[in-house]
Parts: C-alpha cells; sequence; structure tokens
C-alpha cells in the first residue's frame, strides 16, 4: 500500500505516524500540534492511558475511536 507523495524526495512513502508523518525513505518528517493549534489536554486514551486522544484517534499508540 503506498504512502503518501513526500515533499522531500517526491516518493509516495510518506505514511502516517503518532505525530504526525514520516517518510520512510528519506526520514522527512512532518509534526502535527496538538488539538488543531487549539492546545490544551486530550482525553485519556482507554489503550495507553495518556492524555493524548484528539479528534477521535490517540496521537501515542495510534487507537482510533468511533461512535
Amino acid at each position: 500500500m503506498a504512502g503518501k507523495l513526500c515533499p522531500k524526495c517526491g516518493e509516495l512513502t510518506f505514511f502516517e505516524s503518532k505525530d504526525g508523518r514520516e517518510c520512510t525513505k528519506c526520514g522527512y518528517k512532518m509534526t502535527l500540534p496538538p488539538n488543531d493549534n487549539k492546545g490544551g489536554q486530550g482525553r485519556k486514551c482507554s489503550n495507553c492511558g495518556k492524555m493524548t486522544v484528539f479528534a477521535d484517534k490517540c496521537r501515542n499508540c495510534g487507537a482510533k475511536y468511533s461512535g
């Protein structure tokens, strides 16, 4: 399965990581600020126990919530 287009090397190797995206070929990283630049503490994750759930996704372990 191909990732997104990496802005540095131009390959389809830009995959989602726990903090944003990372290229598996060149190592280029993109980090996303928590809570859509609003800051604040996220909800507690049922899986890892950390306060890192924003927009129904845990930034620490990658757990996704729905419902």
